[in-house]
């Protein structure tokens, strides 16, 4: 069972203490919806009694006309004053949900951006944009349309309630004998519509966790003719989600025409006790005309409720969901950790016996590796596929934790530094590189001002990307998402130029180079070699022309470090690097 499937009843107050921080700033829209709300429910209180009145009046003759009037004139000003409180009420409550909705998905969004990047391998991309939009939205509408109606349907309920007691009990004990079973059908047709919305929420998920990664892998679908697969593995989640919304319109259907039954069997039973009290003399017409507007009063919110029930369900659903999320511990929640200086020097990294193995797989990433890279020197990392060496890098930025022994970061432990304090100092190019949507300068600060211009433009010459960007709007020049308007290798440049910018004491290249030819190659690796100086810094790479001037070389095999020692030192060692080293040079 997937966790979308495990989620638990989110109480109200636990929600309302989850998300106070967001509504607290807004207390004084939500009181004044609730004034209005008041207003309304006390017109729609004094309307029946004012129409049975007028009813009694005119069943008086001529010398009532004066009355008559009266009370149209009293009934006109009542309608008035509910429309405008009405249009007050609808603007405020919905002008405060779109707050509301604004301030929710930045916190939501903000939270996301500090959950772990173990959270994002069990949870893909599809199903966090359904909470950061969709769950967001519902979320909202629980709070300001939803909540409003059913705090006005309620109220109405019960003063309406009082009002038929007080008017005339006897009347309202025979007409509200079967009301109770009005709210026992909600209720228990209720329970059976959140099941129902879980599962349509969970299929919707999926859905959209399907087609991002289908539309970001469009290239390779077409290039492989998946077409046809891909569309049926889709129509089959599109039908699982096409179940779950026909199950839920099964059990909704249900309600209203149990509803409207129970709705007729009270106003028959008005009619025929009523009406017989009213022929033997026991009540006034006008009195039955008023509990006739009051049945209205009563049911019509009833109606109400069962309409945005399920509206009132979905957006608990959706709150199980946020909450979920807001619940997840975040990657700087490490109360006493130590931050580094800003201007702390290169250090040594030492691993010590760690031993570390993904959620996902069987077996260790790494095995017992104990390594050390002295402080200002370069070593390069080399082994097969699947060897561990990129599991050394997420180790180093703490996007995971070892199973089992230590790293140190100079005297301290890794483990006891700020995670945000520690990545600022270790500066990466990964053979994967993302841009972000808007300009070169944009992805090369990241938003940072403090970054001059004649800087920018020479770290961009350093890494060697100026000659491909300087007639294409230089700096200014638009990244289209993904950087979809630059070739890999270009991307690869942009990456490289991001982290000279930063000028981290420990720099970490995870095959920086892959994408690049073999000319722009040798003119990148004297701008790395030169970058390389004064630094702690990691190399991996398969290509050992990058690697050949690296301090030290450490090679990798099945989890396990099995050879260190300098780049000659190994090849005349006749071992696995030298073996690595044969098949490359025929390569």
């Amino acid at each position: 069972m997937s966790s979308e499937e495990k989620f638990s009843q989110v109480s109200l107050r636990r929600l309302m203490v989850k998300l106070w921080p967001s509504l607290r700033p807004y207390w004084l829209k939500f009181f004044t919806g609730m004034v209005l709300i008041l207003i309304t429910t006390a017109i729609e209180l004094v309307s029946p009694i004012i129409v049975g009145k007028t009813v009694d009046v005119t069943m008086g003759g001529r010398s009532q006309l004066s009355h008559l009037w009266t009370l149209c004139l009293v009934f006109l000003g009542l309608m008035i004053l509910r429309a405008v409180v009405e249009a007050g009420q609808a603007f405020v409550i919905q002008a405060t949900g779109q707050i509301v909705m604004h301030d929710l998905r930045v916190l939501l969004f903000s939270k996301t951006e500090r959950l772990s990047v173990a959270y994002f391998d069990r949870n893909p991309t599809g199903r966090l944009l359904t909470r950061v939009i969709n769950d967001i939205k519902s979320l909202s509408e629980l709070f300001t349309a939803s909540m409003s109606v059913l705090v006005l349907d309620f109220m109405i309920i019960f003063g309406t309630m009082v009002a038929m007691f007080w008017i005339h009990w006897k009347l309202a004990a025979i007409t509200l004998v079967s009301f109770p079973l009005v709210l026992f059908s909600i209720r228990f047709f209720g329970n059976r519509l959140a099941d129902s919305y879980r599962v349509v929420r969970l299929r919707l998920a999926e859905i959209n966790s399907f087609l991002g990664e289908n539309i970001g892998a469009i290239a390779t679908i077409q290039r492989l003719a998946a077409e046809d697969s891909r569309r049926e593995k889709f129509a089959s989640i599109v039908e699982a989600h096409n179940s779950a919304q026909l199950n839920t319109i099964g059990v909704f259907a249900l309600v209203q025409p149990v509803t409207n039954v129970l709705n007729g069997v009270a106003m028959g039973t008005l009619l025929s006790v009523g009406g017989y009290w009213v022929v033997r003399g026991q009540i006034t017409v006008g009195l039955l005309v008023a509990f006739l507007g009051y049945l209205r009063n009563l049911f019509q919110p009833v109606r109400d409720l069962v309409e945005k029930y399920n509206t009132f369900l979905s957006a608990m659903v959706s709150a199980e969901r946020v909450v979920t999320i807001l619940d997840e511990p975040t990657e700087w929640e490490n109360n006493g950790a130590l931050s580094l200086s800003e201007d702390v020097g290169p250090l040594d990294i030492r691993f010590e016996k760690v031993t570390f193995r993904y959620p996902t797989r069987p077996t260790p990433a790494l095995d017992q590796v104990s390594f050390t890279l002295a402080a200002r020197s370069s070593t390069a990392v080399v082994g097969a596929t699947g060897s561990g060496k990129s599991t050394i890098v997420r180790l180093l930025l703490r996007f995971y934790e070892p199973n089992s022994g230590e790293i140190y970061f100079g005297e301290k432990r890794l483990a006891e530094l700020d995670k945000e304090s520690l990545r600022s100092h270790i500066g990466v190019v990964h053979q994967e590189i993302y841009l972000f949507q808007g300009t070169v300068r944009d992805n090369l600060t990241l938003g940072q001002s403090r970054f001059s211009e004649s800087y920018l433009i020479s770290q961009c010459e350093r890494a060697q990307l100026w000659d491909f960007i300087k007639h294409r709007g230089g700096l200014d020049m638009m990244v289209q998402e993904g950087g979809a308007n630059f070739s890999l290798g270009e991307r690869q440049l942009l990456s490289f130029a991001r982290v000279l910018v930063f000028d981290t004491p420990v720099l970490i290249l995870d095959e920086a180079t892959s994408s690049i030819d073999r000319l722009l190659e040798k003119r990148l690796m004297e701008a790395i070699r030169e970058t390389l100086v004064g630094r702690t810094s990691i190399v991996i790479a398969h290509r050992l022309s990058t690697i050949k001037r690296c301090d030290k070389v450490i090679v990798l095999e099945k989890a396990k470090l099995v050879e260190s020692g300098t780049y000659d030192g190994l090849l005349r060692g006749n071992g696995i690097f030298a073996k690595f080293h044969q098949i490359n040079s025929r390569v």
